[in-house]
């Protein structure tokens, strides 16, 4: 079955902040074949989630994973066979603004004709590289993803590269679309001249995410000892026993580091802190290893050396203990709730200065005081980024597209302008000609307007960043229909008009809002382009087709600035 999500998804909406606007995309496609549902914030454990059921016949379950994951290029968290194909998907990245996610990186086309060395400094200058094959699916992802492309430009491995038909010395890697120019098949890699043309696709890999940590401590846990998951977390036991270091607080945190490096590459990992919710999936997972004691990195306070050579020793159940957390960028007190019966009780010879958790007691798990030479594992946890949007720029109006979890910024410009000196005006302000994703943004756009009129049949005219779809300029001039009434139709009222630079998502939602039953028109050959119309204060504002050369005011629009809230 040829996989054709992507070639529709590409128009959709710019990144949120707290889920993948891709994925969002790629499952609102299939509509009644997929349920979606995002994520509950930055920090949350767990991903974007999709069940996507496809017309695809299945025998087993392992026939039914390897289909999802050469067809869904996201985790596959579970693979359903039978008549139908039931793929349950995860996205725990984010990618940014207009970059489309695909097996944990995220890419943007440039589709304009370059040479190699124009090919890089395009990328650059995008904080990006040249794309990596680094699985064989891609370039079938590619393909179907990125239309009306011939070639671009990849980088790949020796492995995959080394039998190459077409191979020129001191060449560049190439992705065929149409091999036709290297009588190779479709879909096909080449190394050509670096100063032949092709396309640039840009590539880098998002920032850890904790649902991603998440995910990839869960694959750890299948390998080595079962990954702990409370709300507060995701927690890996070591391999290793450890005392502590009395000469290095932070010593068990840097061990962390070093432990979960490999299975969060880029992230960040700490002791576990001994939480009631920990304590208590710490002994359920843990349940049948009775002998088993979990060392914590939580210490007295009175910890000295000099205490252990006094001459009588006596128990001190006074003793604070706390623990160092890089999450939280200093101590953390351990409260009483936490330990077990009359714990903890001090020793002056150090026998009591660490704590731990004993799985042979009965009842609640709780902490103990233990000598800090006891040698036993740690608990681990990872530790993310967090981020959230910022505020809108001076000048610009902000509104929650709540349905999308996106912040965007309006701002109207009332300087009059042709749609392609509008458009250049918007970027230099960072934004596109802007655009509304629901009813209510609508209004809310009709209020930006206020009492301002133009001269134009004494409206005020404000170009939006749609424009009417290249397949749907022959559908009538003069007083004809300039759409079809199919609602289905690629050309049908709500489809005729589709927005630019991800603005909003598409289809539009314009019907209720054209100026009359007979827009858009099409009246004449180049209405196509997209205005709001607002004939006096209070009106709620029309729509309608109009010629792109008319100066007019504009919306710019873009996406409230992503700022990094915790580290």
């Amino acid at each position: 079955m040829k996989f054709v999500v992507f070639i529709l998804a590409v128009t959709l909406c710019s990144a949120q902040v707290d889920r993948d606007w891709s994925f969002q995309a790629f499952c609102g496609h299939w509509q009644g074949n997929a349920t979606y549902k995002p994520r509950e914030g930055y920090s949350s454990l767990s991903g974007d989630s999709c069940s996507l059921k496809f017309p695809m016949a299945t025998a087993d379950e392992e026939s039914a994973r390897q289909y999802c994951e050469e067809q869904v290029p996201y985790h596959i968290n579970e693979a359903v066979p039978g008549s139908e194909t039931i793929c349950k998907a995860e996205a725990t990245l984010i990618c940014k603004a207009e970059w489309v996610q695909m097996f944990g990186r995220c890419y943007k086309m440039k589709k304009v004709m370059m040479t190699r060395e124009e090919a890089d400094a395009h990328c650059k200058k995008e904080q990006a590289s040249i794309a990596y094959l680094h699985r064989h699916a891609l370039p079938f992802r590619f393909y179907e993803y990125f239309t009306h492309v011939s070639q671009i430009w990849l980088e790949a491995s020796e492995a995959i590269t080394s039998d190459l038909i077409y191979d020129t010395p001191g060449g560049n890697l190439i992705l065929a679309f149409d091999g036709y120019p290297y009588n190779l098949p479709n879909i096909a890699l080449a190394r050509v001249d670096p100063t032949q043309k092709a396309m640039v696709l840009c590539e880098y890999t998002p920032a850890m995410t904790q649902a991603e940590s998440t995910y990839l401590l869960r694959r750890y846990g299948e390998i080595y000892y079962p990954t702990v998951f409370t709300s507060e977390g995701a927690y890996v036991r070591t391999a290793s026993s450890l005392n502590r270091n009395e000469n290095d607080n932070m010593a068990d945190n840097k061990y962390c580091s070093r432990v979960l490096a490999p299975f969060v590459p880029g992230g960040k990992a700490q002791s576990a802190i001994p939480t009631r919710e920990f304590l208590d999936e710490v002994k359920r997972v843990n349940r049948n290893d009775k002998a088993l004691i979990i060392r914590t990195s939580a210490f007295s306070q009175k910890a000295d050396k000099s205490k252990r050579v006094q001459s009588s020793c006596v128990n001190d159940q006074s003793s604070v203990f706390h623990i160092y957390s890089l999450e939280k960028a200093g101590s953390i007190k351990i409260g009483k709730s936490e330990w077990m019966a009359g714990e903890p009780t001090g020793m002056c010879d150090a026998a009591s200065w660490s704590s731990a958790v004993v799985m042979s007691r009965e009842g609640s798990p709780g902490l103990e005081a233990m000598s800090d030479a006891r040698y036993a594992p740690i608990y681990c946890q990872s530790i993310t980024d967090v981020y959230a949007y910022g505020d809108c720029p001076a000048g610009f109006s902000v509104y929650e597209r709540k349905e999308l979890g996106q912040r965007w910024c309006h701002k109207l410009v009332v300087d009059l302008m042709t749609y392609d000196d509008a458009e250049r005006n918007c970027q230099t302000m960072g934004a596109h000609l802007s655009g509304f994703s629901s009813e209510d943004e609508y209004k809310f756009l009709a209020q930006l307007m206020g009492p301002r009129y133009s001269k134009h049949y004494g409206t005020m005219e404000v170009f939006l960043g749609a424009k009417r779809r290249e397949q749907c300029m022959k559908l009538g001039t003069g007083k004809s229909r300039g759409y079809e009434k199919d609602v289905n139709h690629t050309c049908s009222r709500n489809r005729v008009f589709e927005w630019k630079n991800n603005v909003a998502p598409n289809p539009p939602v314009t019907d209720n809002f054209w100026m009359s039953s007979a827009e858009p028109n099409y009246y004449h050959i180049d209405e196509i382009c997209l205005v709001m119309i607002k004939r006096k204060q209070g009106d709620k504002g029309t729509l309608n087709d109009i010629g792109c050369a008319y100066k007019l005011a504009h919306f710019c629009g873009k996406e409230a600035p992503i700022v990094k809230v915790s580290s």
